[in-house]
């Protein structure tokens, strides 16, 4: 959506799309799943995670991110030989 908004004047239009519990499709696969809000949370989960024998997925939900673009693609410096 942050494309769609960015590139075509706030304009969304077909891509409202939501994510599945990601800590429950974990557990339906038979991994270890848990959802870490904030540091705090990760540390304990990367711990836990860490002393299991199995696999462990860990969702850290974030927010809109930024285009990655602008630090790929950089303007080209003219005058530099």
């Amino acid at each position: 959506m942050r494309i769609q908004r960015q590139d075509y004047g706030g304009r969304v239009i077909a891509s409202r799309l939501h994510n599945p519990d990601f800590v429950k499709l974990a557990e339906s696969f038979g991994a270890a799943g848990a959802r870490a809000m904030n540091p705090a949370e990760l540390n304990a989960a990367l711990r836990a995670g860490l002393e299991r024998s199995g696999p462990t997925l860990i969702e850290v939900p974030v927010g809109e991110m930024p285009s990655p673009w602008g630090y790929y693609f950089q303007p080209r410096v003219r005058g530099r030989a």
